[in-house]
């Protein structure tokens, strides 16, 4: 198994949110470095903590070698507004987004 050297901001891109991620840093802080092998960071995380740092390091996968992820996200917002004496307007968004 490769051991890759892993940084805060890996994490967060594998989907940790930051405040999580700061407190962690927070708490491990004289213990951890700037970037850790993946190795001796596992030992110092718990739980929760460990899936993210696996995701982070790409050896968080399905048995058969490949792993899969994806992501949702919503939007939607209206606006309504009138012009001085003028015009009207209206609007409305919608956004959808998936990711594989």
């Amino acid at each position: 198994m490769d051991d890759p050297v892993l940084t805060a901001d890996d994490i967060v891109r594998a989907g940790a949110c930051q405040g999580g991620v700061a407190e962690v840093v927070h708490r491990l802080a004289g213990k951890i470095a700037a970037a850790m092998p993946l190795s001796k960071l596992l030992n110092l995380l718990s739980g929760d903590e460990k899936e993210y740092a696996l995701r982070a390091g790409a050896v968080d996968s399905y048995g058969n070698g490949y792993g899969n992820g994806y992501g949702d996200g919503y939007g939607y917002g209206n606006g309504y507004g009138d012009g001085y004496g003028y015009g009207n307007g209206y609007g409305d968004g919608y956004g959808n987004g998936n990711g594989n």
